[in-house]
């Protein structure tokens, strides 16, 4: 498959997994600062608010003052409700708790997506439907998405790669085409404060004696015979069996003898001498 016919098809499923999804349900949500919920208390329609989530957690309602809703999902938090004003203010009331903002979870995307940035955290938080929030891939994006979880709240916009090695910081390396397929261990968890990355493809060259040398995207799985096809296979004048990768190892150039079944990795060069003959 040809990478920009690749990244096309992983924008569009992307779109329409978020489409699809964007009508689940909140319970499970977190509630925090600055989310904006409203009320509606069923039969009592002078008692419908939008109310904002206050700096300290708590938000404001008629009769009841004060009441904590950071850190309670919307059905802890409409339970909290009805069991208050059925304290003595009405019988049995039914209420219904649904989130019109949200603002206090935010995830961080960053890299080969069209339009990086800051994400909130909905009740879709998973990793393909984030994604597509970012308006899904450039043609240079690869197979796989680092997600980056800090231990410690990170500066706006998030933490870079180097950070996250340097810091030592929990990374969980995802590939895309696993996600799509359905994997859900892929398709990971997003949590408050999480960075994600999309790297650039990585690459690989092809020299000596093929048709086609130059530079390639190196897709998962590619071995020594796939590159070579993918330069435009062996010239008449090639000696496939002293075929060699050229790799960095410790910072220094290697030369390794491979066969064609030799998986190739990011940056190697492979080259197929001239035949002595």
């Amino acid at each position: 498959m040809q990478p920009k016919f690749w990244v096309f098809l992983l924008t569009f499923i992307l779109l329409a997994f978020c489409n699809a999804g964007s009508g689940l349900a909140q319970g499970d949500y977190l509630l925090g600062p600055e989310d904006l919920l409203e009320i509606t208390v069923w039969g009592h329609e002078d008692l419908k608010r939008q109310v904002p989530v206050s700096l300290d957690g708590t938000l404001t309602f008629p009769l009841l003052g004060e009441i904590k809703a950071a850190g309670k999902t919307t059905q802890q938090l409409e339970k909290a409700l009805a069991g208050k004003l059925g304290e003595g203010y009405l019988k049995n009331p039914q209420i219904t708790v649904t989130v019109k903002e949200y603002k206090s979870q935010k995830v961080y995307v960053m890299g080969e997506v069209k339009n990086p940035g800051t994400f909130p955290v909905t009740k879709e938080n998973n990793l393909l439907f984030v994604l597509s929030q970012a308006g899904g891939f450039t043609k240079d994006a690869g197979e796989e998405v680092v997600v980056i979880r800090p231990k410690q709240a990170v500066k706006p916009g998030g933490i870079t790669l180097e950070e996250a090695q340097a810091k030592q910081e929990t990374t969980i390396r995802v590939n895309l085409k696993d996600a799509l397929a359905g994997d859900r261990r892929a398709n990971v968890t997003i949590r408050d404060g999480d960075s994600i990355v999309v790297p650039k493809m990585p690459f690989f060259f092809v020299m000596g004696e093929v048709k086609n040398p130059g530079q390639y995207n190196l897709e998962r799985g590619t071995t020594v015979l796939m590159g070579v096809s993918l330069g435009g296979g062996l010239t008449p004048k090639s000696a496939p069996n002293r075929t060699k990768i050229v790799r960095e190892v410790d910072g220094k150039k290697t030369e390794i003898k491979v066969g064609m079944e030799t998986l190739v990795q990011p940056g190697d060069t492979i080259i197929v001498p001239e035949s002595y003959f």
